[in-house]
């Protein structure tokens, strides 16, 4: 069963009504009347959506609050910065390669705001942890610099491949999880290299 998605408004409202302790009487009361004295946001609660929130232990979520210059992921998993807010959408920007695009989304199409390495690494074009041949790397605990000759995809993943233009290589999961490894420069960024990627 997925949570019921509550405004901050009706979120504290919930809090408020189960710090009285009644527990039978408020979906009656829901059912019947209509609630006031600060707690009329929970009249856009249908019965369920009510009951759900108020009784089950975590029955609910608080609808995240979202403003202009926000980045955040949309539907489709891209990162996108909120540019205008209407009243039930969004203008939303994203880059598309090396383009600038506008469109105008539904909020209910946000799923949540984007992390700050979600964020570089979109600003960059790329996945998180997306790494191509002839990118730069810096292994700042082994004060080393290695530059990428192929990322070698194995099933299972645990067991994908990093090959270093040296030699040496690492696997993909020791780079992403340690944070030591920072990316020094991006292939496509590089003036001393020639890339069709």
């Amino acid at each position: 069963m997925s949570k019921v998605i509550l405004t901050k408004e009706q979120a504290k409202a919930m809090e408020e009504l189960k710090s009285e302790h009644l527990t039978g009487e408020v979906v009656k009361i829901h059912l019947n009347d209509r609630w006031s004295l600060g707690l009329e946001s929970l009249n856009d609660l249908t019965v369920d959506e009510f009951a759900q929130a108020y009784y089950s232990e975590d029955g609910y979520e608080v609808e995240p609050e979202y403003k202009v210059g926000d980045h955040v992921i949309n539907q489709e998993g891209r990162v996108v910065e909120i540019l205008e807010d209407g009243r039930a959408s969004f203008s939303l920007g994203f880059i598309d390669n090396g383009k600038m695009f506008k469109e105008e989304t539904p909020k209910s199409c946000i799923l949540r705001h984007a992390t700050k390495e979600e964020v570089w690494w979109a600003s960059h074009g790329r996945e998180p942890w997306e790494l191509k041949n002839n990118d730069i790397l810096n292994d700042r605990r082994e004060n080393r610099t290695v530059t990428i000759d192929k990322v070698i995809d194995k099933f299972p993943a645990e067991e994908m491949t990093v090959l270093f233009t040296n030699g040496e290589w690492e696997f993909y999961n020791n780079i992403v999880e340690d944070s030591d490894w920072r990316v020094a420069c991006f292939a496509d960024k590089r003036l001393d290299v020639k890339t069709n990627e």
